[in-house]
C-alpha cells in the first residue's frame, strides 16, 4: 500500500502539524487506512485504531521528514543500513538529547540554518573544536538540522562520545534535570524528537536513549529522558 503525501487526509496531517498553538483532532476520516499504511511502511504508528495518538503523530511526521530535504541532505549512513559507524569502528548503540543553553526565542525570526551557524561558531571558535558537538538539531517548530556528520565522533558527552549521537532541543535555557518536557520545550520539539529517534533506530542498533544529565552532573537536557520516553 502507497501512501500519497499529497492526498486529502495527509494533506490534512500536515496541515496540523504545521498549525501552531491549535488543538490536534483525536481522528477523523481515513486514518485507519493510513495508520495502515505506515506500518507496511516500517513507520510503526502503533494500534491501528483510527486515534491520532503520539505514536501515530510520530510515525507520521517520521514519514514526512523521510521524504524531505532536512533528512535528504544529510551525510550519514542510508536508510536500511545494518548500522552507523563512526570513525570506521565504532557502532553507534545509543542516542544522547541535549539542549542549547538559549532562551525560547533566542534569534527568534532567523533561519534555523543561522542558529546552527551560531552554535557551529560557538563551539570551533570558543571551544576549539573542529566542528559543531551535536549530529542534529531542533528548532522550537519542530524543524530539524543536521549538524556533524553521523558516521563522525561528536563532541557532546565527555567519555561518551564513540558510538553515540548527540541531539540538541534549542530553547533550554534555565531547564532543570527534573523538569517535565513540555515545561521548556514545544509540542513540535516533542514530536520530532521522537520522529527521528525512530527513523535513527532504523538505521542503526540503537540499546539506548538517555539525557547528557545521566552521564555528567548537569541539568541538560532539562528534564528526565527515561520518563519522557515512557511518555510519564
Amino acid at each position: 500500500m502507497e501512501i500519497n503525501t499529497e492526498s486529502h487526509s495527509c494533506g490534512a496531517i500536515l496541515h496540523i502539524l504545521n498549525s501552531k498553538g491549535r488543538p490536534m483532532p483525536k481522528a477523523f476520516p481515513g486514518l485507519r487506512d493510513i495508520q495502515r499504511g505506515l506500518t507496511l511502511l516500517n513507520f510503526n504508528p502503533g494500534p491501528i485504531d483510527g486515534q491520532f495518538g503520539a505514536r501515530t503523530e510520530a510515525a507520521l511526521l517520521a514519514l514526512l521528514q523521510a521524504r524531505g530535504p532536512a533528512l535528504e541532505q544529510r551525510e550519514s549512513a542510508p536508510r536500511g543500513a545494518a548500522s552507523i559507524v563512526q570513525a570506521g569502528k565504532y557502532t553507534v548503540r545509543e542516542a544522547i538529547i541535549h539542549c542549547s543553553d538559549t532562551r525560547p526565542l533566542w534569534m527568534d525570526n532567523a533561519a534555523l540554518e543561522a542558529k546552527v551557524a551560531d552554535i557551529r561558531r560557538w563551539h570551533m571558535q570558543e571551544r576549539g573544536w573542529r566542528d559543531i558537538g551535536y549530529h542534529w538539531l531542533i528548532d522550537r517548530d519542530g524543524k530539524l538540522a543536521p549538524g556533524r556528520a553521523e558516521t563522525e565522533i561528536g563532541a557532546h558527552v565527555i567519555d561518551r562520545n564513540q558510538g553515540t549521537l548527540g541531539i540538541c532541543l534549542l530553547g533550554g535555557h534555565g531547564a532543570a534535570a527534573t523538569d517535565p518536557f513540555e515545561r521548556n520545550f514545544t509540542r513540535a520539539q516533542d514530536i520530532a524528537l521522537r520522529a527521528l529517534l525512530a527513523d535513527i533506530k532504523r538505521r542503526t542498533p540503537i540499546a539506548r536513549v538517555s539525557g547528557h544529565n545521566e552521564w555528567a552532573p548537569k541539568a541538560c537536557p532539562g528534564f528526565s529522558v527515561p520518563l519522557w520516553l515512557i511518555g510519564a
